[in-house]
């Protein structure tokens, strides 16, 4: 498969005709079998609508997961392997600065759009209480650590109420993706040392070093999944595996030849698992376990079975324009639909989104995507003068981090300050019970904040746990009140805090 330029995160040069072999690939078999195998296939783009399609209708609709998400991780390794690939079989320098870059140039341009709209709706819509959280999580969504955010707060990725989760929850997929984009080009520069001290294939040890990564992985995940699931959700440990099947797959599909029969098979059947994982098993607590072999699996079939060359194969209707027009969409899909329907249940105030809305949400997130897509996404890629210099894809790259830091921390300061303000005006403007004293006359700001009064050392305290009919059945409570304050410190629930007891 020869990946676009808008897929490919170390395009640089025009794209060849499917089949056509570059002078470098001539010497090396790998090369050419690699080659060959290129060539954009709008079935695999295809994939990709379906896949951000599951994930946008099983959040909005049903609460659940999908696999959709671990079928982007896949198919992200999947293209970078093939283009590593490539670029070792022909003797090519791997430019692995420049590969960082360029990634990251890709990303980070249409994320700090999105970043900013929701800071921004977080700072209009959003409850007062939520408002210093989800802005430090913008912050660590545009810096690639929302999901080790999101593991230490304990943030169930299940939780039936929707209304209470953060609107950059979705963007710990994009950190983890982030991190093995850092980590992968490392395994392939190792690949490029050895065969150029041995002058062998880069295959067989990319191979091993995958298969290792996938069996340590995958045995981690299944383990942690068990013990803390929570955790291991967002625990990018337990998601490598993910990224080395699909890297495992491209080292593989190059020498895979099947007949016809068995790609028109392979695809539909591969469609049918993919899709119905999320309807036959209750998938809670599992993932992301070995049960999330199944959408792995289902999408590889899918890659395998390529094009059939059969007006009954999957790939016809993979290939389709407007499903391949929503794969080009796919990442500004799988961005804003989560704001949007975070946003309208807490507007709302609904924990989950009824049909009717739900429809709504979806269209105007596929609208919203489009567009993105057509006026932000494709200039920013086609734009050739950061391509021109290292230097300028860092620039775009300082300036897209450094503006969403900017914003963060202006409105922290400006929060910081404010509330100085009412702290120092607290006894004027909440005075209290003195408005009951005889004579009293209100001289403080009338629109000015109720503040809540300090209990400082005023809670109550028993010398002994309450016991008999007074004993409560909550453990961390049984020491009394004085243990609520002392244990009570709230336990998150999906960005939220609440008392224990």
């Amino acid at each position: 498969m020869r990946i676009s330029p808008a897929l490919d995160p170390i395009a640089g040069s025009s794209p060849l005709p499917v089949g056509q072999l570059p002078r470098w690939a001539a010497g090396s078999s790998s090369a050419q079998r690699v080659q060959r195998y290129s060539g954009f296939r709008p079935e695999v783009q295809g994939l990709r609508a379906v896949a951000v399609v599951l994930v946008v209708l099983y959040h909005v609709f049903m609460g659940r997961v999908s696999g959709g998400v671990d079928i982007f991780l896949f198919i992200s390794a999947f293209f970078m392997t093939l283009s590593f690939v490539r670029k070792l079989e022909g003797g090519r320098p791997l430019a692995l600065g420049r590969y960082w870059l360029h990634t990251f140039k890709r990303l980070l341009p249409l994320a700090t759009v999105v970043i900013l709209a929701t800071l921004f709706l977080v700072w209009w819509l959003y409850p007062a209480q939520d408002v210093a959280d989800f802005r430090f999580q913008g912050v660590a969504s545009i810096l690639y650590f929302e999901n080790w955010t999101l593991a230490f707060n304990a943030v169930d990725y299940y939780a039936a109420d929707h209304s209470s989760a953060s609107p950059f929850q979705h963007f710990w997929s994009l950190s983890v993706q982030g991190q093995v984009f850092l980590l992968w080009p490392l395994i392939f520069g190792l690949a490029w040392l050895v065969k150029r001290r041995t002058g062998h294939s880069s295959v067989p040890v990319l191979a091993a070093c995958f298969g290792l990564v996938f069996a340590s992985s995958l045995a981690f995940s299944v383990l942690s999944t068990a013990a803390h699931q929570e955790f291991a959700y967002f625990d990018t440990r337990a998601r490598l595996w993910e990224f080395a099947l699909g890297s495992l797959v491209a080292l593989a599909i190059p020498y895979v030849k099947l007949p016809r029969a068995v790609r028109l098979v392979l695809g539909w059947g591969g469609l049918v698992s993919m899709v119905s994982v999320g309807i036959l098993v209750d998938v809670q607590g599992a993932f992301p376990g070995w049960i999330a072999l199944w959408p792995l699996l289902s999408a590889a079939a899918i890659i395998v079975a390529g094009q059939s060359g059969s007006a009954l194969g999957l790939d016809r209707f993979l290939s389709w324009a407007p499903v391949v027009k929503l794969g080009d969409a796919a990442y500004a899909l799988y961005l804003v639909h989560w704001p949007l329907l975070i946003t309208y249940l807490v507007v709302r105030d609904r924990p989950v989104a009824g049909p009717r809305s739900g429809v709504v949400i979806v269209v105007v997130s596929v609208l919203l995507a489009l567009l993105l897509t057509k006026l932000v996404e494709n200039p920013l890629k086609r734009w050739k003068w950061p391509e021109a210099k290292n230097w300028r894809l860092a620039l775009v790259i300082v300036v897209c981090m450094g503006t969403v830091l900017v914003a963060a921390g202006t409105w922290s300061v400006v929060e910081r300050h404010r509330t100085a303000q009412l702290q120092a005006q607290a006894e004027l403007n909440n005075p209290g019970a003195r408005v009951l004293e005889p004579g009293y006359a209100f001289a403080g700001d009338p629109d000015a904040p109720a503040l809540p009064a300090s209990m400082k050392d005023q809670w109550v305290g028993l010398p002994q746990a309450c016991d008999g009919e007074y004993k409560s059945a909550n453990k961390k409570a049984q020491g009394g009140v004085k243990a609520w304050k002392q244990h009570g410190v709230g336990r998150p629930v999906s960005g939220r805090t609440t008392l224990w007891g």
